[in-house]
């Protein structure tokens, strides 16, 4: 099986880091093409506590620093702008949005950290790599720190 199109799913934790860092050798290896996905989680419930130009104001500020967070990861793994990888930022439940975004994507394997950012630390693997692991389609390969 060739693995030309290969998805990074990112929180921008030291555990994504590491799943970077080896998404980033596989492709230069098999020559694939990188997409890295981070998800900002939906504020939408806080629409009944902001105003609407405070919940707009939240929202860019949010899209601002995951855009921020790429152009830090990509400093600190110089081999990305050597490959080309394409970012791609989504809004919502992480893993439902990594899964939907697995099976509209056109790709052959997905790369994730065992563990994210979450404070609730599962002994195992964290709850949304557990999640994508267990519904993917294609082959997830999950990378420890």
């Amino acid at each position: 099986m060739q693995y030309q199109n290969v998805l990074v799913l990112t929180d921008f934790s030291k555990d994504s880091d590491q799943a970077v860092k080896t998404a980033v050798d596989f492709a230069k290896k098999y020559n694939s093409r990188l997409t890295i996905l981070n998800v900002v989680r939906d504020t939408h419930n806080l629409t009944f506590v902001l105003s609407d130009s405070e919940y707009h104001n939240l929202e860019r500020k949010l899209g601002k620093h995951a855009e921020e967070q790429f152009d830090k990861m990509e400093a600190a793994i110089p081999e990305l702008a050597q490959i080309g990888y394409k970012r791609k930022i989504r809004k919502g439940t992480p893993y439902i949005s990594c899964l939907y975004e697995i099976e509209n994507g056109n790709y052959d394997l997905v790369f994730a950290g065992s563990h994210g950012k979450s404070d609730l630390k599962k002994v195992v693997m964290g709850s949304t790599a557990e999640k994508v692991l267990r519904r993917s389609p294609i082959s997830v390969f999950v990378t420890r720190r």
